[in-house]
């Protein structure tokens, strides 16, 4: 019943949000200069760019392969340097942050877990972009920057989602090995080997929003394949957007064709070494006699390569500024942040008044307006994604769902092939780039923002469900397809029920995600907290910023502990 009010309450936000929003149908019919730039940009796909499009350019230039792979190149270093930080904070906050941790249920333990949760989601509620504003203002340019601009959140979202996989996985087996007299560690260990294929899929899954987010650092001036695909589109040379786009999608395909096959591995196995007629089975003897695997271990040397080329193969991650100027632009910055009014007053009283004026002038109704743009976009990608799963799930989606021999399944293959094929080029174009060319085609209008942030969603929430599904054992599943059940009613029957809460962690996760991309799809112009930190910006006022930054983080905050609480209340059904 609580899992129906959930689905119910979804379906009441989503036409709400359209009502407040004013998402009129008849703006989704495109001019007919957006009809024919869409035709335009859609042709140009199949002849991508292979040289400059301007030949004045060609002579002057850098050769465009060489340029493409530089481009490229940097996406993957600051990717693999930002993932790299990114997960030690995750790591430590993940394990801080969960329940399953702390065997002692003491009050100030749950008060250490609450404020760790709390940091990790002050560091993610804050976009990457946002932070690379802050960072290169405050530090100037440099690489440390845009690599810290992406650390910070993507550490918070780590540490976040890693807490809850392990609170998810602690089931009985944890609680028997502590009544038993078994020490916290070991019942601990035993929730980390349970969720370990979660873990490592869902920190492979962020490697390759990392190139995503990589690429969208282009968009403040890092010569990242994004910077090259916004210069691209300005000049209207847009089969040289889709040569970078292709290149971009390569790349992450092969991380999730790398973390696909891993996650395999890790939940197929392998067979025991065992010899035999060895039937000592001491500990020394089933050590030797594990199982191993070289694609692990080749896995486990080839991302230590390439982290550590990331981060070696960089002559100055510093900016060109000297120290004494890179310090007095930190004080400047410092200073400028202050409320303007504490600036002549110096008195801290004073930014009540101020605050408060901001929010009942402009602030208030560009924070709902975000919120409900975030929540609308989620709803309608979650909605897709939950749609698809019965054919983008592999484990269904083949001759044999879930081992089990079942007649047919040719026609759901090709379709699986097809919707995940859509679904990775739905999460592999960055946000900001699809809002900006819808807004071409539709015009100025909140349905261009609402699709941009529902495809990319979707298709992670595709891959996320479909991952969730794959990963999980049911026994009730495989029943119903063993006594002649179709594989939906394996999905409705046995698989979705049993992963219901973690397709709601994801969904949380995403719409925290949206809330903070519905903040920076503002800076298009369509009024939201992102409109009003472009002008902050663009106007040099850093305290007014600052002060939207925070009013958008605070709405992720309350949006994470409303999680943490509807997810307790559905374990509890």
């Amino acid at each position: 019943m609580r899992r129906r009010w959930f689905l119910a309450g979804g379906l009441g936000l989503f036409l709400l949000g359209l009502w407040v929003l004013g998402a009129s149908p008849r703006e989704l019919v495109p001019s007919e200069g957006g009809r024919r730039l869409a035709l335009d940009f859609l042709q140009a796909a199949w002849q991508p760019a292979f040289d400059y499009e301007e030949e004045s350019i060609r002579t002057v230039a850098q050769p465009f392969g060489i340029k493409v792979m530089l481009s490229a190149w940097w996406t993957v270093k600051y990717a693999l340097a930002a993932m790299s930080l990114a997960l030690l904070v995750g790591l430590v906050g993940g394990v801080l942050g969960s329940r399953a941790w702390w065997s002692v249920r003491s009050g100030w333990l749950q008060g250490l877990r609450l404020a760790v949760r709390v940091l990790a989601t002050a560091l993610r509620s804050v976009h990457e972009l946002i932070w690379a504003i802050l960072l290169l203002a405050a530090l100037g340019t440099s690489p440390l920057a845009a690599i810290l601009a992406m650390a910070l959140p993507y550490g918070g979202t780590l540490a976040k989602v890693f807490s809850e996989l392990l609170d998810e996985a602690e089931d009985n087996t944890a609680e028997v090995l502590r009544a038993s007299g078994g020490k916290g560690m070991a019942a601990f260990l035993v929730t980390v080997a349970k969720s370990l294929p979660d873990l490592m899929t869902y920190a492979f899954y962020r490697l390759e929003c990392a190139v995503r987010s990589s690429a969208v650092l282009g968009f403040v001036g890092v010569p990242t394949l994004g910077y090259e695909m916004k210069a691209s589109f300005q000049d209207g040379h847009y089969r040289e957007i889709w040569t970078f786009f292709f290149v971009l999608l390569g790349i992450v395909l092969f991380f999730e064709w790398w973390g696909g096959r891993l996650r395999h591995v890790m939940t197929r196995g392998s067979s025991s070494r065992l010899k035999k007629g060895e039937e000592r089975l001491e500990v020394a003897t089933l050590w030797r006699s594990r199982s191993r695997s070289l694609f692990l271990r080749i896995t486990g040397v080839l991302l230590i390569l390439l982290i550590a080329s990331a981060w070696f193969f960089e002559a100055d991650w510093g900016s060109s500024l000297s120290l004494d100027q890179r310090w007095e632009n930190l004080q400047r910055f410092g200073q400028e942040v202050v409320p303007y009014p504490v600036q002549q007053s110096g008195q801290w009283a004073d930014i009540g008044p101020w605050m408060g004026e901001l929010m009942r002038e402009k602030g208030g109704k560009a924070l709902w307006r975000t919120f409900h743009l975030g929540t609308t976009a989620t709803l309608l990608a979650g909605a897709v994604a939950l749609l698809g799963l019965g054919w983008t799930a592999r484990s269904l989606a083949t001759g044999t769902p879930r081992e089990v021999p079942v007649s047919g399944g040719r026609g759901r293959r090709i379709w699986g092939r097809v919707l995940r094929g859509l679904a990775t080029v739905g999460r592999s174009v960055p946000e900001y780039l699809l809002a900006f060319l819808l807004l071409q085609i539709f015009g100025p209008t909140v349905w261009a923002l609402i699709l941009a942030l529902a495809i990319h969603n979707s298709g992670i929430l595709s891959r996320l469900g479909s991952e969730v599904i794959d990963n999980q054992r049911s026994g009730a599943a495989e029943a119903i397809l063993t006594g002649g059940g179709s594989r939906m009613a394996s999905l409705l029957g046995g698989l979705l029920p049993g992963g219901f809460n973690r397709m709601v962690l994801f969904l949380f996760y995403r719409w925290e995600t949206c809330i903070r991309e519905a903040t920076i799809l503002g800076m298009l112009g369509v009024s939201s907290l992102g409109y009003l930190i472009s002008d902050a910006r663009a106007s040099f006022y850093y305290d007014e910023l600052i002060l939207w930054v925070v009013a958008g983080a605070s709405l992720v905050m309350a949006g994470d502990l409303l999680s943490d609480w509807i997810r307790w209340k559905l374990r509890q059904s």
